[in-house]
């Protein structure tokens, strides 16, 4: 029996995360995790997808040189160096994670943990089993892709994002089943690097939890990079061959792709743990915690994918600072309204806070405004003018309710705009708030400004 003051279940950004701010706050703890450090997140979610991202992004610049006076000659896409790249970047994180673990003596425990009792986790390893024990425990479990039972798994031609961020080569033409942020960030690269790419999603627009502009935003992106965009449509049936597969879709058509990536949401990870065995509380499937990451059975916490419907590598890590905080007798809490989401594609996509459709559903009197990356200097200056900040607050008070950001590093822009609600400041503070130039940033000013009725670059 090895004892702790805190055992994390789960060794993901929520995970791995609680864990060292535990240990920073003097506890002895231990991590837990069968898998790889890092997660989803690190291994075959956030991080090689990003990479792609950016040298599918280099690809299409290049191609642009000329615009801006350049000549980059003939440019071609290795296949097996590109994933290589996204492979290695990962790795490179991950030996950082475990640097890290290592440094604040965290100490990893490699096997399947199991809760047995509310301070007891049974882990099993390579056929042995061992007991921990500790005082507070931090359940970060994390969530898997959703494998719709009616599609033929058996074939290679099948993917997960699993698959589409760890294979060997790019695949010669890919069919794209699901049209959330995932969806749109792999048809993006699939598209830049000129693969033949159709997207599928079965409601009537893209990025559907997001503000109507960001799904039509989106929308333009991959129509303008050739992606053949099916919306309001089901994949009812599919074929798999040794070439490739058939999507056959509701309306009678048929799509044809080397390659299926189906990518129809994720599953918290919540069986099989021992929740049962404790009494722990969950609602559809996510495990219910109150705003300091505290579980219905004391001394219990869960963090991340498994705990919430916001399934985001950055909202993991914050419920984890915050469950370790806790969980070592310090206080912390966090309401959770105020999450930054990113769609990276190109342009990129940010939004925080309420939609504007959500702000209008609350009864309040509110007051949108825009400023337009075409009078944006910087965005000039990169050639890339397509994009909008866009801010919704209050009329009477300028308390800011939500923000949206369309356009180059939209996700670091959308940050100023979280930090100010999450400080409740207004809008008037944040257009009397002096900001470089040029920079995309200083394009929350000038909304700002609009919304005051006192535009300078813009006609409000």
């Amino acid at each position: 029996m090895r004892t702790y003051d805190v055992a994390v279940l789960g060794g993901g950004p929520g995970g791995y995360v609680a864990a060292l701010r535990a240990a920073a706050r003097g506890a002895k703890v231990c991590c837990i995790e069968a898998g790889q450090l890092g997660g989803v997140c690190l291994n075959v979610g956030c991080i090689p997808t990003k990479a792609m991202l950016h040298a599918s992004e280099i690809f299409r610049q290049m191609g642009r040189a000329r615009e801006y006076g350049l000549d980059a000659g003939q440019v071609a896409v290795d296949g097996a160096a590109f994933m290589k790249r996204a492979s290695d970047v990962a790795a490179d994180l991950r030996k950082g994670v475990e640097g890290l673990l290592k440094a604040r003596k965290v100490d990893v425990i490699r096997g399947r943990g199991v809760l047995t009792a509310r301070d007891t986790i049974r882990v099993d390893a390579d056929g042995k089993k061992q007991r921990v024990k500790a005082k507070s425990i931090i359940i970060a479990t994390g969530a898997r892709p959703t494998r719709p039972d009616f599609l033929p798994w058996h074939s290679d031609h099948l993917w997960t994002s699993d698959e589409a961020t760890t294979a060997k080569q790019l695949p010669q033409s890919v069919v794209v089943m699901g049209g959330g942020v995932i969806g749109c960030e792999f048809a993006t690269v699939y598209a830049e690097l000129g693969i033949p790419t159709t997207l599928v999603e079965m409601l009537d627009r893209l990025v559907a939890d997001l503000d109507d502009d960001a799904g039509r935003a989106v929308a333009r992106s991959l129509k303008k990079r050739r992606v053949k965009v099916h919306t309001g449509a089901r994949v009812v049936g599919m074929k798999a061959t040794k070439k490739g597969v058939t999507a056959e879709l509701d309306d009678g058509k048929t799509v044809e792709a080397a390659v299926a990536l189906v990518v129809v949401g994720r599953l918290p990870n919540v069986e099989n743990i021992g929740l049962e065995t404790v009494g722990v509380e969950l609602d559809a499937r996510i495990i219910k915690v109150d705003d300091r990451c505290r579980t219905n059975v004391e001394g219990l916490y869960a963090v991340g994918d498994c705990a919430s419907t916001l399934q985001y590598a950055h909202l993991a890590s914050r419920m984890g600072v915050v469950a370790a905080e806790t969980a070592t007798g310090h206080d912390a809490r966090d309401p959770r309204h105020v999450v930054p989401a990113v769609i990276y594609t190109h342009p990129e996509v940010a939004s925080v806070g309420l939609t504007e459709g959500q702000a209008r559903e609350t009864g309040k009197d509110i007051r949108v405004a825009r400023f337009s990356y075409q009078a944006s200097g910087m965005a000039r200056v990169y050639g890339d003018s397509e994009g909008e900040v866009k801010l919704i607050a209050e009329t009477d008070c300028g308390e800011i309710l939500g923000g949206l950001v369309i356009g180059r590093h939209a996700a670091d822009v959308i940050q100023e705009i979280a930090l100010a609600m999450r400080n409740e400041l207004t809008v008037e503070e944040l257009a009397a708030t002096i900001h470089p130039h040029p920079t995309f940033v200083e394009a929350v000013c000038e909304a700002a400004q609009a919304w005051l009725g006192l535009p300078i670059h813009s006609t409000g």
